[in-house]
């Protein structure tokens, strides 16, 4: 394919409007996981993030007893935001009096030993 020096001009204009589209399309495929929904924090971010700012032993002491849900990546400790937020949500707010005393009963019924 032959360009003349008349059509140069339009030429340039058709390579660089591809040179753009490949370019987005590349940055789409190269962006980092966290801004594809899938945010990593470690102790020292989750602390920063919580609302309470919790000492990072307090994170250690939670994980340890399973009260906060979090991955483990060898030695390193990691939790993914959208599961922090959702442990946030279900976590925040009290329970009735009724709930409370509904609870305390199945507990009791649990633990009571059972006559013979």
């Amino acid at each position: 394919m032959a360009i003349s020096y008349n059509d140069m001009p339009q030429a340039l204009e058709l390579i660089i409007a591809k040179l753009d589209e490949l370019g987005e399309k590349v940055e789409s495929l190269t962006i980092p996981p966290s801004e594809k929904g899938q945010q990593w924090l470690n102790v020292e971010e989750l602390s920063k993030y919580l609302p309470s700012h919790p000492a990072e032993q307090t994170i250690y002491g939670w994980t340890s007893a399973r009260k906060i849900p979090f991955h483990k990546k060898g030695k390193s400790l990691m939790f993914l935001k959208s599961e922090i937020d959702e442990w946030l949500h279900s976590s925040i707010g009290y329970k009735s009096q009724n709930v409370l005393q509904k609870e305390a009963e199945q507990f009791v019924s649990i633990k009571r030993p059972r006559r013979r």
